[in-house]
């Protein structure tokens, strides 16, 4: 049997060689190729446009004829016009789209960067109320590609806890801030309007039979509650309280994690404090995992002392167990010393090479992946925000080939890495880093329908496990077919 499989992997591995240099033909390979997860992407930003218009149009919603975003009725202000002509325009549509998304975007005296992060403004007003749409939208189009399981992250407070946020008097210490917060109330009604909200949303996803780990074809979903790191002070302590809390009273949200341009001025400014406020945090809610947006940031960008340590400090300080992007990593001063911490510990960085070229302009051997793979960091591949770009996972896993050089075994690695590094509860079904054999309950099986009693059990108990078995026999089936 372990023959067969090698041999299987082999000539799968010709295959990849055989079309790395055909574009149409390797799209098509690595799209059959089970994927594992994605870690890092953001609801709204992995929703398409096009859905955005449709639903503006069903709420009554407006589009400002001049700047073609989406704005609360009524339209009988200058500008505005009801989102419903849009689908009937198809001038109005087109400039809807391309201010919603890169689609068709130029760079000219807007910037990829600063044209990516205002398309959340633009569909703002149409995200909000269609949590249960988005979610249903993109799960289905994960699955289609072949992606098991979904981390997605998403506001969960309803901007509430900011708000609260702003009502605590200025100058009080971490303890005193949260003490606040929780003695008010108001973080518990957050809490249980967060689970209101995920409830809501997973029942549409039971349209898809989606929301059982048991079907082979839908993608799990977990996920991760965000704080914006461009809020002052305590609004910001107040959001990241919120979603640990959220996330310690529901199995569902598995982490925490800072969004936002990590470029802006509260960003950049607040970035140590914000670190220590996760630090203070973090031993308060040992269940809940971090993983932080860090060094997504280019020369340029900031001034060059400002690319020198936040992916260190996301780690050494805040205690990330992840890194998104992590983009600037040879610009820190401690590079080795993070490399190796990554490396150790280990730590997995979440690469997104199409987000990175479209915001950044990082590309090719500009990129820091293949210095990743290098140093023994667990590298996975992830979308970001594949509504926005225009892109999906599958487009990470070509670019990872054409423009990084991966080899066959690297993308089953950084599938594999999804899974391994994942925030999903229970142990490994694997012994080692390098999957070269199941952990002992497991050890003398082989992934299939029926695995023994002791493996069985395993499986039972660890969504993890149950979720790499799953991909064992994914990768199984779609090598034999070569």
């Amino acid at each position: 049997m372990a023959t067969a499989a090698l041999a299987d992997e082999a000539r799968t591995a010709a295959e990849l060689e055989r079309v790395r240099n055909a574009p149409l033909e390797l799209r098509r390979f690595v799209e059959a190729l089970p994927k594992g997860g994605d870690l890092h992407n953001h609801l709204s930003g992995a929703t398409y446009a096009e859905s955005f218009i449709a639903w503006g149009a069903a709420d009554g919603l407006c589009i400002n004829a001049t700047t073609f975003g989406l704005v609360p009725p009524p339209c009988d202000a200058p500008a505005l016009v009801p989102a419903a002509k849009a689908l009937t325009d198809s001038t109005l549509y087109g400039h809807a789209l391309d201010k919603m998304s890169m689609r068709q975007f130029i760079p000219g005296p807007e910037s990829g960067h600063d044209h990516f992060f205002r398309t959340f403004g633009a569909f703002g007003a149409a995200s909000g109320p269609h949590i249960a749409d988005m979610l249903k939208e993109v799960v289905a189009r994960f699955a289609s590609e072949n992606v098991d399981y979904v981390e997605t992250t998403l506001g969960l407070d309803r901007g509430a806890a900011s708000q609260l946020g702003r009502q605590l008097p200025p100058g009080l210490s971490f303890a005193e801030m949260r003490d606040t917060l929780l003695r008010g109330g108001g973080i518990a009604t957050i809490v249980a309007n967060a689970k209101k909200t995920l409830d809501d949303a997973e029942a549409k996803l039971g349209a898809l039979k989606c929301a059982a780990p048991e079907q082979e074809r839908c993608s799990v979903v977990r996920y991760i509650a965000e704080v914006h790191r461009t809020n002052p002070r305590e609004p910001v302590f107040a959001e990241m309280v919120a979603a640990f809390e959220i996330a310690a009273a529901d199995a569902r949200v598995v982490g925490v994690n800072p969004v936002a341009p990590e470029d802006a001025y509260i960003s950049m400014h607040d970035f140590e404090e914000q670190m220590r406020m996760f630090a203070f945090l973090r031993p308060l809610y040992p269940g809940v995992a971090l993983t932080t947006h860090a060094g997504e940031l280019v020369a340029g960008l900031v001034p060059p002392e400002g690319l020198r340590f936040h992916i260190h400090d996301s780690i050494a300080v805040a205690g990330a167990q992840r890194i998104g992007h992590g983009v600037d990593i040879m610009r820190e001063t401690a590079a080795d010393e993070t490399l190796r911490a990554m490396a150790a510990k280990p730590i997995a960085v979440e690469v997104c090479l199409t987000s990175n070229d479209v915001i950044l302009g990082v590309r090719g051997k500009d990129h820091p992946m293949r210095i990743y793979v290098a140093r023994g960091v667990p590298v996975v591949l992830a979308s970001d925000d594949p509504g926005v770009s225009r892109r999906d996972l599958t487009t990470e896993f070509q670019r990872a080939v054409e423009e990084q050089g991966a080899t066959y075994r690297e993308l089953k690695q950084f599938a594999r890495n999804s899974v391994q590094w994942s925030f999903l509860q229970g142990p490994s079904l694997w012994s080692d880093r390098a999957y070269s054999a199941f952990a002992a309950p497991c050890a003398n099986d082989a992934p299939g329908p029926a695995p023994s009693p002791a493996c069985r059990a395993l499986l039972q108990q660890s969504p993890k496990a149950a979720m790499q078995w799953r991909l064992e026999r994914r990768l199984r089936e779609f090598e034999s077919g070569f």
